[in-house]
């Protein structure tokens, strides 16, 4: 017994079934994490090295270098690049992206186990999955009233204690960085001159600090007790005073004559400014698969509630900086939206074509299901609701139709001839079950290439083929089992219906007039083949990665005077950029700014700026560019709107490199400031810069010892080195632990104002008694770079290319490939030149598109070779998808003359997911022309009865998908660009498909058919021939 007999004897069953399926989808709808993006995970791991105070070539020889090294050698690393700044390196290690990433992070965490040499002061690196993010919320806490002072000291262990463990205790949180936070010191602060004169060397202080030591004695078993034994030597800070550091003629001398003890915090080496006011600055990063939008919302609950009872009270306010859920509702909504317009435009679309609400509604359950089936996949999946699952339902609400219009026709025909309902309801169904399995084998089977996918391209667009796939097939399930049961409900008692309008065979006869001679299949043939050729040759857009998918926050990055120092930069530049800025804010100047916030760190100047009409954020953004940086002094700012994608690491974007390596020298500067030169000019509206900056600099006082007077002081280079630290930042010597707080201890000088008070400095030394630090080294005022990159074991200097949005990447990097070749010439084979980010991803993108698209034509090809046991006729079907690339690429060119769009990945997507879509109409074009061809029919009039009787469900199945597709293709809004070209390239593919297709089809099968009968061999062989549908 078949499916379809028993779902109609089992009527009441079936129906509770499938609203089993819509009621489980709509409660995993409700319970769904809502995010942006799906999870993108690159195979990367990610190594922090942290050593206070050292130099960036400090931190490159003693650590990064020793360890990039050792991590070369892990299997399966492919890059390794590093980015080093004062005290701070972050190394970021990619992978094959097969690569099994936990035994790799085991690989990488036994390698730097192996590293020998690590500097005392530095901490242990911390290695991680993934690459170093921007936090998925920030927050900033400020003070209210008159205090203004950035100095956060007195607060930030109120904040470590209490704002942060509620902030942790979020569903769906992963970690909370409290970035303004500065680390506890327990300062010695030594006056050098009194050292020197009691004849103790800044060595022997050193010593005498770092014994005081605390240690365990282990246990002692004492008759019928045990006790531990605890040595304490560690002197508590109140106590430190009285310790004893050396004798001076016999007299012991204390560390509180030549020193002072006091509870202190590292230097603050960064600032950060909420519009007018000095502010604290916090990060939170979501876990994977965590719903973003309800950890906004519980936060937005928890920062009320912190300021009602814990930080207003103290005269502390907490604001959330950045809320990234406006956008992804925003963006989210505006899919949503476009999904109910679909659905409305193609319920319209069907009841126009088949003038019978009955009919309408009875085909239209299929939505209801087929989504509610496919959301309930995505949550049995662990997946979330995104715009990109969003899509794919929106793209499957006129797909679904399609087995639906099908069955309900043929069901309508037979009750026409007469046939009882019982019986049409059941062989309605029957006859039409192989080709719509056909069918949706076919559209199913080319989404097997984008679920192979690997790397960001196969990770993103999961959601999308998992969610086309369910909707479809369930489409098809619910088509064969569920439309019978319930038109045996709605149809009962009706023995009136209405005949097709005749405008439908009006199109019927059109097509078989123009079809119906030798000589006008060739010319069809002809003219549609070479002109779908022409056309994707002549007007394919260029190609690129993703889109920008820009919304109205708007960032300005800056350059200021290199070796500029923090304070300076806070009064003489950060003060006047805020009054600028705060006159838009105040209403003083339009268009008004909502907020802003300045940062200035050594990891950069920037500034993020939120308009309070989105509308204005185009005229802020030219005012931004041409008068907020204006007159001010060696400062220079670029300004451009944020990208919804800067939140989701999905590659390098639109940002490619010219990466130097090798032998890096004063040629090498000369060139790449003349290639940048170049690539302005060649780009127009491109932001190029240099990484790192050549502005990324800071003046340096070079102290090199003197050998000879260090020799005969008795004392070692180290030993000078580390007087010199212990007078500037200060020597770190270890650690305090009183229960509470952990402090580092530092040995340091009052700060000196000038590097002729260092040189004057005594000390003491063994053998030459007193001496200044000038007697012992020499100065030299130079500059040092502020950061340096390194790529795969070298150094590397590197141009960073963003082009405009209205050039796509393909032409930036065919305009890099010829500067690089240029420069190359004029360095020589000393110096290494690269394309790298962008250029690395898109070259990946474009080889991995192109062997899944022959991987879906040929999977393609074989299912229907399968399906109608003729190569011939499998041939003819893929003979028609390039008129339908054709119009995808037609419709792109279109697009292109209202707004800019390439080809970027999800518009390559988009051809891939055409192919399975209109196949769909030729199958049951030919599956009814050879069912023709078997009752005794001729070619011509086989085809002639197939065209008639197919050409209302392929019109009704078509414009019901590109309806519902539409609203994806034309409304504007937040996200939108992600997933227009895609829309734009399936509607306009499969509209250009609907026209020509049947004419194509026609002429191929006639054309067939001729060439059958000019080969005997092929016509035996067809002869036996019947289609399995």
């Amino acid at each position: 017994m078949s499916w379809i007999k028993l779902t109609q004897q089992n009527a009441f069953a079936t129906i509770v079934a499938f609203l089993i399926v819509v009621i489980l989808g709509a409660t995993t709808l409700i319970n769904m994490p809502i995010q942006l993006m799906p999870n993108i995970e690159r195979p990367t791991i990610s190594v922090i090295n942290s050593w206070r105070s050292a130099a960036p070539e400090e931190m490159e020889s003693e650590i990064v270098e020793p360890q990039e090294e050792i991590l070369k050698n892990i299997v399966g690393v492919e890059r390794i690049s590093t980015s080093v700044r004062n005290g701070l390196a972050l190394t970021t290690i990619e992978f094959a992206l097969d690569e099994n990433m936990q035994q790799a992070y085991i690989n990488v965490i036994n390698a730097l186990n192996q590293v020998q040499g690590m500097p005392r002061e530095a901490y242990e690196p911390q290695a991680m999955l993934g690459e170093f993010e921007a936090g998925t919320a920030t927050m900033m806490i400020q003070k209210v009233g008159q205090d203004k002072s950035k100095d956060f000291t007195a607060y930030q262990e109120l904040i470590k204690h209490t704002v942060g463990p509620r902030l942790r205790a979020i569903p769906g949180v992963s970690n909370v960085s409290l970035a303004s936070y500065l680390n506890n010191q327990l300062q010695i602060i030594f006056d050098p001159y009194k050292l020197a004169a009691l004849g103790i060397t800044v060595p022997q202080l050193m010593n005498q600090v770092m014994e005081s030591k605390d240690f365990s004695g282990g246990f002692a078993e004492v008759g019928r007790r045990e006790y531990s034994v605890r040595y304490e030597g560690q002197f508590k800070p109140e106590e430190m005073n009285q310790m004893v550091v050396a004798h001076n003629d016999g007299r012991p001398v204390y560390l509180g004559e030549v020193a002072t003890v006091v509870r202190g915090y590292e230097k603050q080496q960064n600032f950060i400014y909420r519009n007018d006011n000095p502010a604290f600055y916090i990060t939170l990063d979501a876990a994977k698969n965590a719903n973003t939008v309800e950890i906004f919302e519980q936060l937005k609950v928890i920062i009320a509630d912190l300021n009602e009872k814990e930080l207003n009270p103290r005269g502390l306010d907490m604001t959330l900086s950045f809320d990234s859920s406006l956008h992804i509702k925003r963006a989210v909504n505006l899919v949503k939206g476009n999904l109910g317009i679909g659905i409305a435009l193609a319920l319209l679309m069907l009841y126009a074509m088949i003038r019978g609400v009955r009919s309408t509604l009875l085909i239209s359950i299929t939505i209801p299901v087929s989504l509610s089936a496919a959301i309930l996949g995505l949550g049995l999946l662990d997946r979330t609701l995104n715009i990109i699952s969003l899509a794919g339902l929106a793209f499957s609400t006129g797909l679904v139709l399609d087995a639906a219009i099908v069955v309900q026709e043929n069901i309508v025909r037979l009750r026409q001839q007469g046939v009882p309902l019982a019986k049409a309801l059941v062989q309605g169904a029957q006859e039409v079950s192989r080709a719509l399995f056909a069918a949706t084998l076919t559209t199913v089977a080319i989404f097997a290439p984008v679920a192979f996918m690997g790397g960001v391209e196969g990770q993103m667009f999961f959601d999308l083929a998992l969610t086309m796939t369910i909707a479809v097939f369930t489409s098809m399930l619910t088509a064969l089992l569920l439309l019978p049961v319930v038109a045996g409900l709605v149809l009962r008692g009706n023995t009136h219906f209405s005949e097709p309008l005749p405008i439908w065979t009006k199109i019927a006869s059109i097509y078989q007039r123009l079809c119906s001679t030798r000589r006008q299949a060739w010319v069809w043939f002809l003219v549609l083949g070479l002109g779908s050729v022409f056309s994707i040759v002549a007007l394919a857009p260029k190609t690129d990665f993703l889109p920008e998918a820009k919304f109205e926050g708007i960032i300005a990055v800056l350059q200021t005077p290199p070796g500029t120092n923090y304070t300076t930069l806070e009064n003489e530049l950060a003060k006047e950029l805020i009054a600028r800025l705060n006159r838009y804010r105040t209403g003083e100047k339009t268009p008004a700014i909502k907020d802003f916030n300045l940062t200035m760190s050594s990891g950069g100047r920037a500034i993020f700026i939120y308009p309070e009409d989105p509308s204005k954020a185009e005229e802020l953004l030219n005012i931004v560019r041409t008068e907020l940086f204006a007159d001010l002094p060696d400062t220079r700012g670029v300004a451009f709107k944020m990208s919804l994608l800067n939140t989701v690491k999905v590659g390098s974007g639109r940002s490619v490199y010219l990466d130097f390596t090798g032998q890096l020298d004063g040629t090498t500067e000369l060139v790449i400031e003349r290639t940048m030169a170049q690539i302005r000019d060649r780009i127009p509206g491109s932001y190029v810069r240099r990484v790192p900056n050549a502005q990324s600099v800071q003046t340096e006082l070079n102290i090199r010892p003197n050998n000879y007077a260090i020799a005969n002081s008795g004392l070692t280079r180290n030993q000078v080195g580390q007087m010199i630290r212990s007078m500037t930042d200060g020597q770190y010597l270890g650690e305090y632990f009183d229960g509470t707080l952990r402090s580092d201890v530092i040995l340091k000088t009052k700060p000196w104002q000038t590097p002729e008070a260092l040189a004057a400095m005594p000390v003491y030394t063994p053998n030459s008694g007193i001496q200044t630090i000038d007697q012992l080294t020499s100065q030299t005022r130079t500059v040092a770079a502020n950061e340096i990159r390194r790529l795969n074991g070298q150094r590397v200097l590197s141009i960073g290319v963003t082009p405009p949005d209205d050039v796509s990447l393909e032409e930036a990097i065919a305009v890099l490939e010829e500067l690089k070749v240029e420069a190359q010439e004029q360095l020589g084979e000393s110096t290494f030149i690269a394309l790298s980010g962008g250029a690395d991803d898109l070259a990946e993108t474009i080889d991995t598109m192109i062997s899944n698209f022959i991987f879906a034509v040929l999977i393609l090809f074989l299912i229907m070779a399968a399906i109608f046991r003729s190569l011939i006729d499998s041939l003819l079907v893929m003979l028609t998808t390039p008129m339908a690339i054709a119009g995808g690429v037609i419709g792109l060119w279109c697009l292109n003359l209202f707004q800019f769009q390439a080809l970027d990945l999800l518009t390559m997507i988009g051809f891939v997911i055409l192919l399975g879509l209109v196949v769909n109409n030729a199958i049951l074009l030919i599956e009814k022309t050879r069912q023709a061809q078997a009752r005794g029919l001729s070619i011509r009039e086989a085809i002639a009865e197939a065209v008639a009787l197919r050409v209302r469900p392929i019109y009704m199945s078509s414009l019901t998908s590109v309806v519902g597709m539409l609203p994806l293709a034309v409304i504007p809004g937040a996200g939108s660009e992600l997933y227009r070209g895609l829309a734009t390239v399936i509607l306009s593919g499969m509209t250009v498909s609907t026209l020509f297709m049947i004419m194509c089809m026609s002429s191929l099968l006639y054309l067939a058919e001729l060439v059958r009968a000019r080969i005997p061999k092929l016509n035996t062989e067809n002869a036996s021939i019947q289609p399995n549908v």
